[in-house]
C-alpha cells in the first residue's frame, strides 16, 4: 500500500517544470487579478482573493489523483496493481492518501507565497488549517472517485471533471463574498454555495487570518465533517470501481 502511495504521489511531482508552471499560473492569478480588482472595489480584494487561490490550487492537486486513476484504469496500470498482493481497501486508501498529501503539499506551496504577499494571513491559526487541508484534499478526491464510477470508458471522464470543477469553483466563495452572491442569486443556489466544500475551506482560511490564536471550533468541525463525508463516498466509489475491474478486467 505504501509503495503504491509513493508511486502515485511521485507522478504529480515528477515533472518539475510542470509544477513550476502551475505555481507561476496560480501566483499570476493571485497578483494580477487580486491587485487589479482591489482598485475596482470598495474592499481589499487582494486580501480576500489570496485564500481563494490557495484553495483552488489544493482542489486542482486533489483532482489530479482522479485523473491518474482514470488513466490507470484505461492503460492497464490499475489492472497490474490488482494482480499484486494488495487488497481493494488498501489500493483505495493509497489513492485517497495520495490526494491528501498532494493537495496539502501543493496547496502549502501556494499558501507560503500567499503568506508573504498577505501578511494578515500569518496567524497561529494557519497551523491548524494545514491538517484541514489534508483531510479536505482526501475528501475532494472522493469527488473524482464518483466521476470514475460513472464515466467508465471513453472521454466522458474529462467532460465530467471539467464540468464539476467549473461548477464547484463558480458556486463558491472563492471569487465572490457571500453577501454579493446573496444579492444576485436565488436563495436555493446560495444554500448550495454555503455547503460547497470549497466555500467552507476558503472561509476557514479567511477565518484563520482574523482568529487568534486558533480557528473557531465550529468552522473546523464543519470543514472536517464535510471532508470526511466526501472521503467515505470516495472510498466506496473507488472500491466499487476496482472490484468491477478485478472481476471484468476492464472498465465497462
Amino acid at each position: 500500500m505504501l509503495r503504491v502511495l509513493r508511486v502515485d504521489l511521485s507522478y504529480f511531482f515528477r515533472t518539475k517544470w510542470l509544477i513550476a508552471t502551475l505555481v507561476a499560473l496560480n501566483l499570476s492569478d493571485m497578483l494580477v487579478v487580486g491587485l487589479i480588482y482591489s482598485h475596482m472595489m470598495s474592499f481589499d480584494y487582494f486580501v480576500f482573493f489570496a485564500p481563494g487561490v490557495v484553495v483552488s490550487a489544493m482542489f486542482a492537486a486533489a483532482l489530479d489523483v482522479g485523473r491518474r486513476v482514470y488513466l490507470g484504469l484505461t492503460e492497464g496500470v490499475t489492472q497490474y496493481y490488482l494482480s499484486l498482493p494488495i487488497s481493494l481497501n488498501a489500493l483505495t486508501w493509497a489513492h485517497l492518501l495520495s490526494a491528501g498529501f498532494g493537495g496539502t503539499i501543493y496547496g502549502g506551496i501556494i499558501l507560503a507565497f500567499a503568506l508573504v504577499a498577505v501578511p494578515q494571513l500569518a496567524s497561529p491559526a494557519i497551523l491548524l488549517f494545514i491538517p484541514l487541508m489534508f483531510v479536505l484534499s482526501m475528501g475532494l478526491s472522493g469527488i473524482t472517485a464518483v466521476l470514475n464510477l460513472f464515466s467508465k470508458g471513453g472521454d466522458r471522464y474529462w467532460v465530467f471533471a471539467e464540468g464539476v470543477q467549473t461548477a464547484l469553483l463558480g458556486l463558491s466563495t472563492v471569487f465572490y463574498p457571500i453577501q454579493t452572491m446573496q444579492a444576485v442569486l436565488p436563495s436555493p443556489v446560495v444554500g448550495v454555495v454555503q455547503v460547497n466544500p470549497l466555500s467552507q475551506a476558503v472561509d476557514a482560511l479567511r477565518e484563520a487570518a482574523v482568529s487568534s490564536p486558533a480557528l473557531t471550533l465550529g468552522v473546523g468541525l464543519q470543514v472536517g465533517a464535510t471532508s470526511v463525508l466526501l472521503m467515505l463516498v470516495g472510498a466506496v466509489g473507488y472500491r466499487h470501481v476496482f472490484a468491477k475491474v478485478r472481476e471484468d478486467g476492464k472498465v465497462s
